[in-house]
């Protein structure tokens, strides 16, 4: 979930001329990937959200999704965003993923984040700090690298790709295991209607349904 690693420098950068500002966003998308593996099992998805930036770097949001396994994806985050001069900039938050209508199953937990970012060049890591379910996946313990870029082509369109490593602590053999994954993308500003996007993720165990995926999406900001 790319989706909020750079959010709250974007929310600082829209707020200069403002104490605090309020946004909101919306999506729709053929598949929702979130680090590689798909959340909707190949089906489309509808998103949202709705986020909180103060102009000192601290920032607090919301956003959820439709999923296969549950009835939403319930997003709660917050954190502290800034920049450092010559282009560096950082990024410090917590995160609390919420699956309501999931039955028995015990799928929520919650990490803490760090990450950074130069010009086009981003990196970071997510560590689970908590989870419902005791020693399996998504308990505590578990880490995600990530480096990505996001690069201009001509005015409007840009090029991402991202390299991320999910670690986790407590493996379920040949059910849940640590993997490698990476994505590009092809992303086009269409003004006031939006951006849109064509996306391909792969992950390095050949035998996933979810690999290769292709995907394409529509977002916006109001």
């Amino acid at each position: 979930m790319m989706k909020k690693t750079l959010l709250a420098t974007a929310l600082l950068a829209g707020s200069s001329a403002a104490m605090a500002e309020i946004t909101a966003n919306v999506a729709a998308a053929s598949d929702y990937f979130f680090r590689g593996v798909s959340q909707t099992g190949g089906s489309a998805a509808v998103q949202g959200g709705l986020d909180y930036g103060h102009e000192s770097g601290f920032y607090l949001g919301t956003w959820l999704s439709n999923v296969n396994f549950a009835d939403a994806e319930v997003d709660w985050y917050g954190g502290y965003a800034g920049e450092l001069g010559n282009g560096l900039g950082y990024d410090i938050g917590a995160l609390y993923y919420y699956y309501p209508g999931k039955g028995d199953e015990e799928l929520d937990y919650a990490e803490v984040s760090v990450s950074g970012s130069y010009n086009m060049f981003n990196a970071g890591l997510a560590y689970t700090v908590w989870g419902e379910v005791d020693d399996a996946p998504f308990d505590n313990g578990d880490i995600y690298y990530h480096v990505g870029m996001d690069l201009p082509v001509i005015d409007g369109l840009s090029l991402g790709a991202v390299l991320g490593y999910y670690d986790f602590d407590n493996e379920i053999d040949n059910v849940v295991e640590s993997y490698t994954h990476w994505s590009v993308s092809l992303s086009k500003d269409v003004g006031e209607f939006g951006s849109l996007s064509v996306n391909y993720e792969q992950t390095d165990d050949d035998d996933n349904d979810d690999a290769p995926n292709y995907w394409v999406g529509w977002s916006k900001d109001f």
